[in-house]
Formats: C-alpha cells, sequence, structure tokens
C-alpha cells in the first residue's frame, strides 16, 4: 500500500493528554505498516526517568509494532523535531499536554511545530474518541481561498490510502451576514463542484453556512449519517485563519473535533534549505 507518510513521529512530554496522539498513530502503524518513533525532551536531572517512561510505553504496545524511543537534550523541543525529519515522516501529536516529566507544554510545541512544518501533521484535540478507528469520511476543509486548497491534495492521498471516500467542505465566512450567504448559494456551490470536477477522485462535496465554522464542521464531522474519519485544514485562509497563531477556525476545530485533524501549511512552499 502507497501511504502519504514513510514512519510517524508522536511527541511526548509524560502526560496523559500527550499519550492520547499514541492511538491514532498506533491505528495509523497497523493499517499502513510503518515505523513508529516516540520523542521526549529531556532535562539532565529527567534522563533516566524519561528512558524508562518511554521504554514502558515501547513495551506496553510491544503486540502491535516495535516503537523506536528518542530523547532529546536541546531547549527547544519543537526545534528538535522539525530539524531531525526525514520528508516523508508524519508527526502525531496531541494539541497539547500540561505537566508530566518533560515539563513541557504540547499546545505551545504543537503551535510552533505547525508554524514550521513543510508537510502535514496529524493533531489530536481533546474529545478525540479514544480508541476510534479511521472509518468514514476523509473531509478536505476549505473556504473560498487557493491557500485553503491546499488540504486537497494530502486529503486525496490519504483516502487513496486509506481507501475511504473523499469530500470536499465549504464554510461560509463567519463575517457574512445570513442573506448575503443565501444570495451566494449558487455561487459557492458552482466554486466547490468546478473544484472536485478538477481534482478527480472526490466522491461528494457540500457548503455550510454558519457564523462560527468550527461548530459547523465539528457537527459535521460527528453526523450520525456520514461521520468523518479525519478533517483536513489549512493553517489559514479567506477567513483569517491565522489570526491566532496556528488560526482561530483550524484551533478551535481541533479542540473540539471528536476526531483527528491533519493539518497541512497554507503559507507559501519555502525554498529548499540549500538555497537558505
Amino acid at each position: 500500500m502507497e501511504t502519504p507518510f514513510t514512519d510517524i513521529l508522536v511527541p511526548l512530554d509524560g502526560s496523559p493528554t500527550a499519550e492520547r496522539a499514541l492511538a491514532p498513530a498506533l491505528e495509523l502503524v497497523r493499517l499502513t505498516g510503518v515505523p513508529l518513533r516516540v520523542l521526549s525532551r529531556a532535562l539532565p536531572d529527567e534522563k533516566e526517568t524519561l528512558t524508562e517512561y518511554l521504554a514502558g510505553i515501547a513495551d506496553r504496545h510491544a503486540a502491535v509494532t516495535d516503537i523506536e524511543t528518542q530523547i532529546v537534550d536541546q531547549e527547544s523541543i519543537s526545534d528538535a523535531i522539525a530539524e531531525g525529519l526525514e520528508p516523508g515522516t508524519l508527526v502525531c501529536m496531541s494539541s497539547h499536554g500540561r505537566g508530566g516529566f518533560a515539563r513541557a507544554v504540547m499546545g505551545s510545541v504543537a503551535e510552533a511545530l505547525l508554524r514550521t512544518l513543510d508537510q502535514p501533521a496529524l493533531v489530536v484535540g481533546p474529545h478525540v474518541v479514544e480508541g476510534a478507528k479511521f472509518a468514514g469520511r476523509i473531509v478536505a476543509c476549505i473556504d473560498g481561498s487557493h491557500e485553503s486548497e491546499r488540504t486537497v491534495e494530502p486529503a486525496k492521498q490519504w483516502a487513496a490510502a486509506l481507501g475511504l471516500p473523499l469530500w470536499l467542505i465549504e464554510v461560509g465566512d463567519p463575517g457574512t451576514p445570513a442573506e448575503w450567504l443565501t444570495n451566494s448559494d449558487t455561487f459557492e456551490s458552482a466554486h466547490v463542484a468546478g473544484l472536485a470536477e478538477r481534482m478527480g477522485g472526490i466522491a461528494g462535496w457540500d457548503v455550510l453556512h454558519d457564523k462560527h465554522p468550527a461548530h459547523a464542521l465539528v457537527d459535521m464531522a460527528a453526523s450520525a449519517s456520514e461521520p468523518a474519519a479525519l478533517l483536513v485544514m489549512a493553517t489559514h485562509g479567506r477567513t483569517g485563519w491565522d489570526r491566532l497563531r496556528l488560526g482561530s477556525v483550524t484551533t478551535a476545530t481541533v479542540h473540539n473535533a471528536t476526531v483527528p485533524v491533519l493539518v497541512v501549511s497554507a503559507a507559501p512552499d519555502r525554498a529548499p534549505a540549500e538555497a537558505r
């Protein structure tokens, strides 16, 4: 099976909250067979404790896969992760995780990573159903901007790898009055339908109208009739998703969604490292 990633990295800080990222990572390992690595940052007095902690994590899940463990001592764990990533590595992380042996706040780590990563990262919010399987639709979330449409290609790759249908969902601008949205239905529908036709491999599409787009996306993902297995979102788009670090809509969706969110940078491609 061809996958959009070659291995998975889960950053841990010793807290149960950060460990929530392990379940979807292990499920992806089961589905794809790629290797899994867990990483923590340790201060000098924490190294022995963290070594035992990560070894325990590996032992606990040995029946699923052999987990490689890694401890770094850089001041910034986000820099350590970003610098050591291979192009095909998928970072799978909790959106926040306070305390623990590493004295890190995983929310800050997640945001720092998502601002710098050139590749999509899987973010597991506090309401993601534990033990849930990747079943349902892969949903690429767009907002009418070219930047947000960068979600479509990664979503296609994930849908193909997991054998799941791909949908496009556009959410209306939360700052636009309801009457404007009503008059623009035809335009928005034509835009999404045209994008679906150009991209190919799209099972369906829809346009949602809500002054709180994150609420609409969360409700859609939890639909009993057509649930989502994964939401794919950009870090910013026309609606100002970059206003608050990661972006207000993406942040709110990650925090409330019952499924993981694959976050794709909507920033222009960076120059190759040797050209910097």
